[in-house]
């Protein structure tokens, strides 16, 4: 079978008019943190994995998280065809990228953090956000929501997958700031050994708060940090990306 990506861990929730897909381990690293963000057989394998969903690596926007003490983790930003990698190897920063444009596809490399598909079938219009315990904490499920809004989207059209990722079971946190936020009631465990948090229950309440219905609303049941199939930076995989691609097709 060429390529590795695992049929039954695909969503299927999205029309076909919208690619999405999930790399696993076996189609290589996505990102490698300490080599470096475009190393040759890192690209490779990004060049591989979108050859292997038949889209062209140079249509696809990279999409760079940056946790400097400056960031709000709640940045969104618009993307054309401008901003493919033919113009830009850089990628681009920020916690959500959002487009309009069929042909535009959004690749971000995750290890545990939640890689979020947010679709509009009506409109045609597609964000993938970076929802990690900062983005999740600043709600920017909320602020991406309200983003569609205020293009014109109507909530209730909204679809949205999250990927395999980091579930409660395993995600448990030394200290944790929000314990006392009524938000996180439901969403926070507190035992001897640290606090557990459920990230997609959370930003799941924050979508539906918003008026997202709750049918339209998939979550992976893939547990990164115990499934064998995925990088976890939980368990030790620091240099290690799965990545998630999505895009609409022309």
């Amino acid at each position: 079978m060429a390529g590795a990506m695992i049929a039954a861990d695909q969503p299927t929730c999205f029309p076909s008019d919208l690619l999405v897909a999930v790399s696993s381990k076996d189609d290589g690293t996505m990102l490698d943190r300490i080599r470096g963000r475009h190393v040759a057989d890192v690209l490779e394998n990004r060049r591989r994995f979108c050859d292997q969903l038949g889209i062209n690596y140079d249509d696809v926007v990279y999409h760079v998280i940056s946790y400097d003490q400056a960031q709000t983790f709640d940045t969104t930003i618009e993307v054309t065809e401008a901003d493919t990698v033919k113009y830009n190897n850089e990628g681009i920063f920020a916690d959500a990228l959002y487009t309009e444009m069929a042909g535009v596809g959004l690749l971000l490399p995750v290890a545990d953090c939640i890689a979020t598909v947010i679709y509009d079938p009506k409109r045609r219009a597609l964000m993938l956000a970076h929802l990690g315990r900062h983005s999740t904490v600043v709600q920017l499920m909320s602020q991406a929501v309200q983003y569609f809004v205020r293009r014109g989207s109507q909530v209730k059209d909204l679809k949205i997958w999250m990927s395999p990722s980091i579930t409660q079971k395993n995600y448990c946190m030394d200290y944790f700031d929000h314990t006392n936020d009524t938000n996180w009631h439901n969403f926070c465990r507190q035992t001897a050994d640290g606090i557990y948090l459920d990230m997609q229950g959370f930003n799941r309440s924050l979508a539906i708060q918003a008026g997202v219905p709750g049918d339209d609303i998939f979550i992976s049941p893939i547990d990164t940090a115990d499934n064998p199939n995925y990088f976890s930076h939980s368990s030790g995989d620091t240099a290690g990306r799965i990545a998630v691609v999505a895009m609409m097709r022309g």
